[in-house]
């Protein structure tokens, strides 16, 4: 008689799991710290139970669960590995640190265009082990995978047809420790490419693999193509950095899967960027707003800060997830005219900052920082103020889209209230 599998995290990824692994008659335990599932403990004793271990992406190589089940010698898989064992069409994984939800979203759009059956699923917000029990999952159908490093670290078993590895930059140290270790987990799904798949990395991941001296043949480096960016409507998304590089890159995983020319340009030409990605939310008495709440690393808000142009009046700030601060501050500095900082980070930023930018302020909360953006921006002829925080969220709010939201409703506001009666 087969035993249960445990599913570790009872919030979106291990709930979707175990739906999928209870339609296929396997016998499934929710563990959850918080109580949300069957049980809240997890111990040596349990491990004898249970024939396989499935863990949700929060859970890092160190936590006292995780390092028991891997100890055990047992199989221990991320979601999307065991979802794959019953996806019967493509993988097309997509990972980086910045950009792989915008791809994941337009090669998804191209292939449908191009008359493939086709879904979006993974880190992108929409379960893998969900996108399977639907009637997506045929033969013929791709599955387009946004992969998370958190993701990729229990990815045996995963079978790619296709990896797409955007850029690699500075995130996610407070769980990795150092940027070798970030490499690693995103370099297992290496691992998982099947003997004839496709691999296409951005320049950034060519570095570093030199740098690391990690060697993968079946690579194709993708550099930034002028030329075809051009044949893209003027009006695009991808005419626009940092878009115009994801474009390059998607276009090069489309030449190698031999697909119509023709269905990915009118996807790029017809797509919309999620919400909270370096969009200009409100402009008010010469004043632009621009929502990047999705910058939660220092490379997203580097890039958002080159697109923008000057003056720039930059809200930063959140709870740091590792890294050189103020190297950081050093390149933010060079690049805006002032700082509006909050959250956790401010006060080390501002500090940071001293000497390098003259106009510096320190707000507690996430609004009163926007007020003293709108503020200090009316001031100052044709000003941009630009939300590219470069930290997390999670001081303050549950995500990045909390957080994006709260910065469009107030600018709304703000808005709002400058109309004459």
């Amino acid at each position: 008689m087969s035993k249960p599998y445990a599913i570790f995290g009872a919030g979106l990824s291990g709930q979707a799991v175990r739906r999928l692994a209870q339609a296929k008659g396997l016998e499934v335990l929710l563990i959850d710290q918080a109580g949300q599932g069957d049980q809240a403990t997890f111990e040596a004793s349990d491990l004898a139970r249970f024939e396989c271990f499935i863990f949700s992406p929060g859970f890092a190589a160190e936590h006292p669960w995780r390092v028991l089940a891997e100890a055990s010698g047992l199989p221990c898989l991320s979601e999307i590995a065991f979802a794959a064992r019953y996806w019967e069409g493509s993988i097309v994984g997509i990972t980086g640190t910045n950009g792989k939800s915008t791809l994941t979203a337009l090669v998804e759009k191209a292939l449908s265009l191009c008359g493939e059956v086709s879904v979006a699923a993974g880190n992108i917000g929409y379960p893998f082990s969900d996108a399977v029990l639907s009637e997506v999952n045929q033969p013929e159908a791709y599955a387009v995978l946004e992969i998370s490093s958190f993701q990729a670290e229990l990815a045996d078993g995963l079978q790619l047809d296709a990896l797409l590895w955007t850029n690699f930059a500075e995130d996610h140290l407070d769980r990795y420790g150092w940027m070798s270790r970030y490499f690693s987990a995103k370099a297992k799904l290496f691992k998982c490419l099947k003997s004839d798949g496709l691999c296409v990395i951005g320049p950034q991941v060519a570095h570093w693999m030199a740098s690391l001296r990690k060697d993968f043949d079946a690579c194709t480096v993708a550099y930034e193509d002028a030329a075809l960016v051009y044949q893209l409507a003027k009006d695009s998304v991808f005419h626009r950095f940092p878009y115009t590089e994801n474009f390059s890159l998607a276009a090069e995983l489309w030449w190698l899967l031999d697909k119509p020319h023709t269905a990915l340009i009118e996807a790029a030409n017809t797509f919309s960027l999620a919400p909270h990605r370096l969009d200009v939310v409100a402009e008010c008495e010469g004043v632009r707003f621009w929502n990047d709440s999705k910058a939660t690393n220092f490379h997203a808000t580097l890039a958002a800060l080159e697109s923008v142009d000057r003056p720039i009046v930059w809200i930063g700030g959140g709870r740091v997830k590792g890294g050189d601060v103020e190297s950081f501050a050093k390149e933010v500095a060079e690049q805006v005219n002032a700082a509006i900082l909050y959250g956790e980070v401010a006060e080390r930023m501002a500090k940071a900052l001293e000497g390098s930018l003259e106009s510096i302020q320190v707000h507690l909360r996430f609004e009163d920082a926007i007020h003293a953006a709108a503020e200090l921006a009316a001031t100052i002829p044709s000003a941009n103020v630009l939300l590219s925080p470069g930290f997390s969220s999670f001081d303050q709010f549950d995500s990045f889209d909390e957080r994006g939201k709260s910065f469009t409703d107030t600018v709304l506001s703000l808005k709002n209230a400058t109309k004459p009666s």
